[in-house]
């Protein structure tokens, strides 16, 4: 592993491998896990689609924690059933929810609403309630620099973005998007949730990525991220 720092206040880790980068984030997780459970209660773990992190799901749900006391959640969701192939609901359920792991309680972001911005009132306590107890968030990146549903130029950024906003998740349209093509309709946590975690990690790989990461100007989700978290976001890179 070599560490470097990509501004003044974001720690970022870069390791030689995915799999360097998944044993290690697996650590951290179980690691904040276990120390949230100790303290007694519940405790909760918000999660993020995308094919980079399914190796670090299947690797979690072998952890041997008491997993009914912890709460599992999802940084965003398109807006599709459950059981559609572009749900990271889908994604959740069949990497991490079985073995140790299956005995999670699941909180997903689907409502069956015909829009998000319907459905967003009806899980806004249950999400407040995991914000509150959420000692680690896993976020990854697009190639386009955006994290969560947070997408460049989208009409709903700035809503997204301020911490003064007291809503925890937010139904959106993306706007015009290569990245979220056809799935414009999305549901996502905001950034007054995603301040209120002991640690977020964020998770990328690629040469891509690495030098969208390294070169974001201060209009990328992820400035805003960084600008909001500071030393709380750690980045985490493989090739």
């Amino acid at each position: 592993m070599v560490a470097t720092t990509t501004t003044e206040k974001t720690p970022f880790q870069a390791f030689e491998d995915r799999e360097a980068a998944t044993g290690h984030i697996a650590a951290l997780v179980e690691g904040a896990l276990r120390q949230a459970l100790a303290s007694g209660g519940n405790t909760a773990l918000l999660l993020s689609g995308g094919s980079t992190p399914g190796p670090l799901y299947e690797r979690l749900s072998g952890v041997a924690i008491d997993w009914s006391r912890v709460d599992v959640g999802l940084v965003d969701d398109r807006w599709v059933p459950p059981d559609h192939e572009a749900s990271n609901e889908a994604l959740i359920r069949r990497t991490l929810l079985k073995g140790p792991a299956e005995a999670a309680p699941f909180h997903g972001l689907w409502t069956g609403h015909d829009h998000p911005e319907l459905g967003a009132t009806s899980i806004e306590a249950g999400y407040a309630a995991l914000a509150a107890r959420a000692p680690i968030i896993l976020l990854g990146m697009g190639p386009d620099g955006h994290i969560a549903s947070w997408f460049p130029n989208s009409p709903q950024l700035e809503k997204l973005i301020d911490p003064d906003r007291p809503q925890c998740v937010r139904g959106i349209e993306t706007g015009p998007s290569e990245v979220a093509g056809d799935h414009t309709l999305r549901m996502t946590i905001t950034a007054s949730m995603l301040q209120r975690a002991g640690l977020v990690v964020l998770y990328y790989t690629g040469d891509a990525k690495r030098d969208r990461a390294c070169h974001a100007d201060a209009t990328l989700p992820i400035a805003h991220a960084r600008a909001l978290l500071g030393d709380k976001l750690l980045e985490v890179w493989a090739p």
